[in-house]
């Protein structure tokens, strides 16, 4: 599981890199939210090779949060494909975290009532 911040810029490290896969130019990485089901995808462009060739195990992507940020905290799935033809090449989830300016709900306690719930059990 990944855990990214909200507002910000986060730096991630993947096994990905055009000395393991040269047949993918980019990685679409999408997000999807898992309670309210919006996507928001990402395009990172594996083409340069000062970035992408230096290392033949791992490269450093930032994900920049602080300009494109993602509209909801909580659980997203994020599926990785290889372009261009479009394979998938992980499956994950990932938490954002964030500091939320206002509740997202509104708290209603009645005076006058008493709220109880009960387990049964049968034997």
């Amino acid at each position: 599981m990944l855990y990214l911040n909200k507002g910000q810029e986060n730096t991630l490290v993947l096994n990905i890199n055009n000395n393991s896969r040269d047949t993918f130019t980019e990685y679409t990485l999408i997000f999807t939210h898992i309670m309210s089901k919006e996507i928001k995808s990402y395009t990172i462009q594996t083409n340069d090779p000062n970035e992408f060739f230096q290392n033949i195990r791992y490269c450093t992507i930032t994900l920049d949060f602080t300009t494109d940020d993602l509209n909801y905290e909580g659980q997203y799935q994020l599926n990785i494909y290889g372009q261009p033809n479009n394979q998938l090449v992980f499956i994950g989830m990932v938490v954002l975290d964030g500091t939320a300016e206002s509740n997202p709900f509104t708290e209603y306690i009645s005076q006058n009532e008493t709220n109880e719930n009960y387990i049964y059990i049968q034997e």
